[in-house]
C-alpha cells in the first residue's frame, strides 16, 4: 500500500520573525486580515510588535480576541459573518491551540458555506483562506496541522474537521512569546505535543518518516520538559519540537488517547492536554503488545529498559517532577460513568462511523495500532482514576 507525506506548511523560526509577519502577509497578496487571538496574547509587549508589523507593510488588521479554553462554535460563526462582511482577505492566529483552532476553522468556514459543511470524514473542502499561524505555546502544533477541533456549547460535543485543503500557508515560530509563559501552561502544553509524538508512533498508518520525526520530537520534548530554565535558544527549540511533532500525527494521525479523552473533554471539562497527557502512560502499556518494535525504538532513543511498563513509569516520574497531574483529580466527574463515556469515545476523534466486528462488538474508529472496544476505554478510565 503507498503513503504519502504532506506538509506544505512554511515554517519560519528564530529570534524576531515576528516582525516579519506584516512583509509575509505583503508577499502574499493580503490588504486587510483578520488577527485572532485571545485577551492575554493582547496584553502582551510582542503583540503590540506584531500588530505593528501589518502597519508597516500597509496591511489592515481587524482583531477578534474573545478566544479563551477551546476554540467555540459561536466564535467561529460570528466572525465567518464578519470576514464575509468586511472583505477580510486573510486569517491571522496567534496564541494557544484554541485560538489556532478558531482561525483556522474561521478560514476553513469561508470558502465552504459554514464551518458544519467542513466537519466529517466525507467533507468535500474548497481550500481554505490564506493562513499565518504563530503558536504562543509550545504545545499543540496547530500552526502546521490540517486539522481543527471546535467545541459546540450548544450540544456538548467537539468536531475535528479539516483535510489537505486546510494547512495554514505559513507558521511563524519566535522564542519571545514564550519568555513570560505561564508555568502550568507551559507544562501542559509541552505534555500535549508529547502525547502527539507518542501517538504518532502506534497507529496504522505510521511510516519510517513519521516515526523518525514523532522520536526526534519525544527526545527534545524530555529534554526540555525536566531543563531548570529555559533559555531563548531552548524555547526556541521548544516551539520547533511542537511543530515537528505535529508533523509526525498529522500524516500518521493520532491514536487511543485522543479518541478517549474526546468524550471526557466534552462531558467532564477535561482540559485537552490533560486528558491525552494523564491517559497516555496507559495507552501506551495497551498498544505495547501490538508494537514492540516501536517500544524498543523509543526504549533506545531515550536510553530507558526496553519495556513499555517501565517506560510509563518514567512518563508518570517526568509528570510529577514536572507537577503535572499523574491521574484525573476530580474524579467525581468521571467515576460511576466510565462506561456510558466510553461508548461515547467509539466514534473516535474523527467522527467516523462505529465499526462492529462479526460478533457484534463495537470497537473505536481509530487508527490506533492494536482495537480497542468500549470495555477497553473503560478500563483505561478507571486505571486514571486515583
Amino acid at each position: 500500500m503507498s503513503r504519502t507525506f504532506y506538509m506544505p506548511t512554511r515554517i519560519e523560526h528564530g529570534p524576531e520573525v515576528l516582525s516579519k509577519a506584516g512583509l509575509r502577509a505583503q508577499e502574499m497578496d493580503l490588504r486587510h486580515v483578520l488577527v485572532v487571538t485571545d485577551p492575554v496574547i493582547t496584553a502582551q509587549p510582542f503583540f503590540a510588535t506584531f500588530i505593528e508589523a501589518f502597519a508597516k507593510s500597509d496591511v489592515r488588521v481587524s482583531l477578534f480576541d474573545e478566544c479563551g479554553i477551546d476554540a467555540r462554535l459561536a466564535h467561529v460563526d460570528g466572525q465567518t459573518a464578519r470576514v464575509l462582511r468586511e472583505g477580510i482577505d486573510g486569517i491571522v492566529g496567534i496564541g494557544g491551540g484554541s485560538a489556532m483552532c478558531t482561525a483556522k476553522a474561521i478560514a476553513m468556514a469561508v470558502p465552504n458555506g459554514g464551518f458544519s459543511n467542513c466537519v466529517g470524514p466525507d467533507a468535500k473542502m474548497r481550500r481554505a483562506m490564506t493562513m499565518i499561524m504563530v503558536p504562543t505555546t509550545a504545545g499543540s502544533g496547530a500552526e502546521v496541522s490540517q486539522f481543527t477541533l471546535v467545541r459546540d456549547d450548544l450540544n456538548s460535543t467537539k468536531f475535528v474537521a479539516g483535510g489537505p485543503q486546510s494547512f495554514p500557508n505559513l507558521a511563524l515560530l519566535d522564542p519571545v512569546v514564550l519568555a513570560d509563559i505561564p508555568p502550568r501552561l507551559g507544562v501542559i502544553s509541552a505534555v500535549d505535543a508529547l502525547v502527539h509524538a507518542f501517538e504518532a508512533m502506534f497507529t496504522s498508518l505510521a511510516t519510517p518518516l513519521t516515526d523518525g520525526l514523532a522520536v526526534t520530537a519525544i527526545t527534545e520534548i524530555t529534554t526540555l520538559l525536566r531543563a531548570d530554565k529555559a533559555t531563548p535558544e531552548q524555547r526556541e527549540r521548544a516551539l520547533v519540537a511542537a511543530s515537528v511533532a505535529n508533523m509526525a500525527c498529522g500524516n500518521a494521525r493520532l491514536g487511543l488517547a485522543h479518541a478517549a479523552s474526546l468524550p471526557l473533554e466534552a462531558h467532564c471539562s477535561v482540559v485537552h492536554g490533560i486528558g491525552v497527557g494523564v491517559l497516555l502512560p496507559r495507552v501506551l502499556q495497551f498498544n505495547a503488545p501490538s508494537a514492540p518494535e516501536k517500544v524498543a525504538l523509543i526504549a533506545d532513543r531515550l536510553g530507558l529498559p526496553c519495556d513499555a511498563d517501565q517506560i510509563a513509569q518514567w512518563l508518570l516520574q517526568i509528570y510529577a517532577e514536572i507537577e503535572f497531574p499523574t491521574h484525573f483529580d476530580d474524579s467525581s466527574l468521571i467515576e460511576g460513568y466510565e462506561d456510558s463515556l466510553a461508548k461515547l469515545a467509539l466514534p473516535g476523534l474523527y467522527g467516523g462511523p462505529v465499526q462492529k466486528d462479526d460478533d457484534g462488538i463495537a470497537w473505536v474508529n481509530s487508527p490506533n495500532i492494536r482495537r480497542a472496544n468500549a470495555a477497553d476505554v473503560a478500563a483505561l478510565y478507571r486505571s486514571c482514576l486515583r
